[in-house]
């Protein structure tokens, strides 16, 4: 079981690589067995179809952010379940924006996945899924806070959850392509704002 687990780990870790290289329709599931070092079967064995390897990348990734977030707040001596849901909102937004600053091949994979979406014809419900799954969680922390009092009750959860899921990757995009363009310490202080004036009970 532990030597199944390292293998998927290596497949993920190559997908990630790949896709961020070169792109959801040219990653191949030779290329990415190539990269992790094992047979060119080990991929379909592993996970069946190439929208499921997608879609357990995105997994991967969501994951990671999520923990990266609950270790952020337990080094300030706080939970994440009793803090104030407003407070794990800007904390989320702007741990996942300090990521892109300096983004790993899974933080990249992320984002070039997210584009491969937009044609009208793009056939990855693996990754439309995680997107799901995004909206759905943004959308249980603003009701949360609307339940604690720290978010504002007219606040729409669903069209909150749309907004900051855009606002997230829209920046995060920019930075892997406009980097040098200003000064990140301010965009996320910006972003901080806007999120705190919206949607801060007053």
């Amino acid at each position: 079981m532990e030597r199944r687990e390292q293998s998927e780990q290596a497949l993920l870790a190559a997908a990630a690589e790949v896709i961020a290289e070169r792109g959801m329709p040219r990653a191949s599931f030779a290329e990415i067995a190539q990269r992790a070092g094992t047979s060119r079967n080990l991929p379909a064995h592993h996970f069946g179809s190439k929208d499921a390897l997608i879609a357990r990348v995105a997994e991967r990734i969501q994951e990671r952010v999520s923990a990266a977030t609950i270790s952020a707040i337990e080094a300030r001596d706080q939970d994440v379940d009793t803090l104030p849901a407003l407070e794990v909102v800007r904390t989320t937004v702007d741990l996942y924006l300090r990521r892109f600053e300096d983004p790993t091949p899974d933080e990249r994979a992320l984002i070039v996945m997210w584009g491969a979406t937009f044609p009208a014809e793009a056939e990855f419900e693996g990754m439309l899924e995680a997107d799901r799954r995004a909206y759905t969680g943004w959308a249980e922390v603003i009701r949360r806070g609307q339940d604690d009092g720290s978010i504002r009750a007219d606040a729409d959860p669903g069209a909150c959850a749309v907004v900051l899921h855009g606002l997230m990757r829209g920046v995060a995009a920019l930075l892997l392509t406009e980097a040098d363009a200003t000064d990140m310490t301010r965009v996320r202080a910006t972003v901080d704002e806007w999120i705190t004036s919206s949607l801060a009970r007053p």
